[in-house]
C-alpha cells in the first residue's frame, strides 16, 4: 500500500482490505471443516478470474502475479471477491487469511448459533428412516435399548443377565424436554420452532431438591439427550439445534474425541454445578457423547452413542 493510498483513504492497509460489506461476519464465522478439493478447486478458479478482469491482463496469468501488481483499490476488490468465495466453498475467513493477528488461545470467535445453525441445516436434510424399533446402543456399559411406538423397551447388556433372563422388558417412561414429557407420538406432534422450542427447553425445573442438576443444566442435557436418543423427526432436531444455539451459556469449543476415537465438534454449556460437554458430528448433525456434570464438576457422567436409529428387529 502507498502513502498515497493512506493518505487517500484514511485507513491503514489492513482496515482498508477489511472495507467492504460482510467482512466483520465473515471474520466471526471461526473456522470450519477444510473444503473438499473441487470446492476449493472452483474457488480459486473464481477469485484468479476476478483478479485477471481487474488487472486486465490475459487469462494465463495467475492470481499471485496478478495480486503483486494490481493497484490497492482494485485488490480491495479481489480480496472480498476471495474472502466471499471462500465462505461458499466453506473455509472460514479468520484473522491469519485476512492478515490480521490470530485469536488468543482458548477464544473462539466462531458464535454458537452460526455453528448450530448450519448443523441444523443438516439435520434437516437427512431421511427420517424407517423401522418397528428405535434402537440406542451406548457406551461404557455397551447397553442396546430397544423402544417401540407403544414404548415398551428391550434392554440387553451382552453377556449379562437380569434376574436369570437375557433382557428386560419394562415401559420406556418417555423424552421430557421442559415441561412436556412425550411419546414417540408426542414427538410426532412436538412444536419445530426454535423460539417455541427455546422457550421449553428453558421452562425446565430442578429434578429434585438435592441440588443434583440445576434448572439450566437440566434443560441443555434434555434436549441433547432428546437429540442423541429418542426418534426425533428431521425438522424436530433441526428446530433444537437452532435453538440451543440461542441458549444463554452456550459456546463452541474445538475438534475433539469422543470415547470411541470418533472426532467431532464439542459444544459447551455452563451452568451452576458445572461444564456439560457434547461432542457433534457437522457432517452428519448426529450427537456423538454427552458429559454432564453430576453432584460437582468432578463427579461426571458421560454417555458416548454407538448407534441411534430406527430398525425392524431386536438383536
Amino acid at each position: 500500500m502507498s502513502t498515497h493510498d493512506v493518505e487517500e483513504t484514511g485507513m491503514t492497509e489492513r482496515q482498508a482490505l477489511l472495507d467492504f460489506p460482510g467482512a466483520e461476519a465473515l471474520q466471526a464465522a471461526g473456522r470450519v471443516e477444510p473444503p473438499s478439493a473441487a470446492a476449493l478447486a472452483r474457488a480459486l478458479a473464481v477469485v484468479e478470474e476476478a483478479a485477471r478482469e481487474e488487472s486486465g491482463r490475459p487469462p494465463r496469468r495467475t492470481v499471485a502475479a496478478d495480486a503483486v501488481v494490481t493497484p490497492f483499490r482494485g485488490r480491495r476488490r479481489v480480496v472480498a471477491l476471495l474472502a466471499a468465495v471462500a465462505v461458499a466453498a466453506g473455509i472460514a475467513v479468520t484473522g491469519a487469511t485476512m492478515g490480521t493477528a490470530p485469536a488468543r488461545p482458548g477464544t473462539q470467535a466462531r458464535p454458537a448459533s452460526v455453528f448450530l445453525d448450519d448443523v441444523a441445516e443438516v439435520a434437516a436434510a437427512r431421511s427420517a428412516g424407517a423401522g418397528t424399533y428405535w434402537k440406542v446402543h451406548t457406551a461404557p456399559f455397551n447397553a442396546y435399548e430397544y423402544i417401540s411406538r407403544s414404548m415398551e423397551s428391550t434392554y440387553l447388556v451382552p453377556g449379562r443377565t437380569f434376574d436369570g433372563k437375557a433382557v428386560r422388558k419394562g415401559h420406556f417412561p418417555g423424552w421430557r424436554l421442559g415441561s412436556k414429557n412425550v411419546d414417540w407420538n408426542g414427538l410426532d406432534r412436538l412444536t419445530t420452532d426454535p423460539a417455541s422450542l427455546l422457550r421449553l427447553i428453558e421452562s425446565t425445573t430442578k429434578a429434585s431438591a438435592d441440588g443434583d442438576e440445576d434448572a439450566a443444566t437440566l434443560g441443555f442435557v434434555q434436549a441433547t439427550t432428546l437429540l442423541a436418543n429418542a426418534p426425533a423427526r428431521p425438522e424436530l432436531r433441526s428446530g433444537l439445534f437452532k435453538a440451543l444455539g440461542r441458549l444463554k451459556g452456550v459456546s463452541v469449543g474445538g475438534a475433539v474425541k469422543d470415547d470411541a476415537g470418533r472426532t467431532g465438534t464439542e459444544l459447551v454449556f455452563h451452568g451452576g454445578v458445572g461444564i456439560t460437554k457434547v461432542i457433534i458430528d457437522p457432517r452428519t448433525s448426529k450427537l456423538l457423547e454427552l458429559s454432564e456434570p453430576w453432584r460437582s464438576e468432578k463427579d461426571q457422567r458421560r454417555a458416548t452413542y454407538l448407534f441411534a436409529g430406527l430398525t425392524d428387529k431386536i438383536g
